[in-house]
């Protein structure tokens, strides 16, 4: 009986080390591309399609200011290939502005 109670304070163990680590490699990362989006079909376009990147937990596309911004989890996806998905649509990209998120909270 007490090895069935050691082995399963081990196992709980275990899990909340392998819970802490898979929340480590979780970070966010925000990028705020700035892209030139011509018509309301341009912005459909990448709400439409973004989305299914992988990695991606974010978006929003802003017509007045030109710019799309994602937040995504780094160790699925690279701000450089999030670019060349917005690219692929036939959206140019003009420059990037980055933030980072961890945890909630803005780093700058």
């Amino acid at each position: 009986m007490n090895f069935i109670l050691a082995l399963v304070i081990v196992m709980l163990a275990n899990a909340g080390v392998y819970a802490e680590k898979k929340e480590a490699k979780q970070k966010t990362k925000t990028v705020v591309y700035s892209a030139t989006l011509h018509c309301e079909s341009c912005k459909a376009k990448v709400e439409k399609n973004i989305p299914y990147e992988k990695g991606v937990k974010d978006l929003k596309v802003d017509m007045k200011a030109q710019t799309v911004t994602v937040t995504f989890r780094e160790d699925k996806n690279t701000q450089e290939n999030i670019q060349k998905a917005i690219e692929k649509l036939k959206i140019p990209v003009n420059g990037v502005a980055e933030q980072e998120k961890k945890d909630g909270k803005e780093k700058k």
